[in-house]
């Protein structure tokens, strides 16, 4: 029933949670989960329905449900929790060793950070202050600021803590 939802796009979320409902498997109920955040294309709760496949070991699972979410975020104007959910994906899907499938095609589109915003990134994950980056570009503490949280955007990271890891998978 899953692998309906998953493949085809039919809808089996009812027959899931029917199933979820008699039976005492984790699986089952993260899979009725997964096809009702699917069925109303939720991208919360397909962020959450990758949470309980990663939890499980069903890292493939995962990643389709991650892959779902990113595409979710994205057209609900998120590109932050977008970008952010696409590189959980990846990063799940590169465990798989190299398996395909539709769910995890998602021809997204990756925004380049500009050139001052990649120098500015690069000056933050060395742990440079905003102040003393402004300093050093000739530039308002304001604009430093401003640069960052486009970047983190971009990134689908929230803080500084997180950019590093962010410019290691962007390079």
């Amino acid at each position: 029933m899953h692998d309906l939802i998953r493949t085809s796009g039919r809808d089996t979320s009812a027959r899931l949670q029917e199933l979820a409902s008699i039976c005492d498997s984790p699986l089952i109920s993260a899979r009725a989960r997964h096809a009702a955040a699917v069925r109303a294309r939720d991208a919360q709760g397909l962020a959450s329905a990758a949470s309980d496949f990663q939890a499980l070991g069903a890292v493939l699972l995962a990643a389709e449900a991650a892959s779902g979410a990113a595409e979710a975020f994205s057209r609900a104007g998120d590109r932050r929790a977008a970008t952010a959910a696409q590189r959980r994906a990846d990063a799940l899907a590169a465990a798989c060793e190299g398996a395909a499938t539709p769910a995890l095609f998602n021809p997204h589109t990756t925004v380049p950070l500009s050139g001052r915003e990649r120098q500015i990134v690069m000056l933050a994950a060395e742990g440079m202050a905003s102040k003393d980056i402004a300093d050093r570009l000739f530039l308002s503490v304001r604009t430093v600021n401003n640069h960052l949280q486009h970047a983190y955007t971009k990134l689908g990271v929230s803080s500084r803590a997180d950019l590093a890891e962010a410019l290691g998978s962007a390079t």
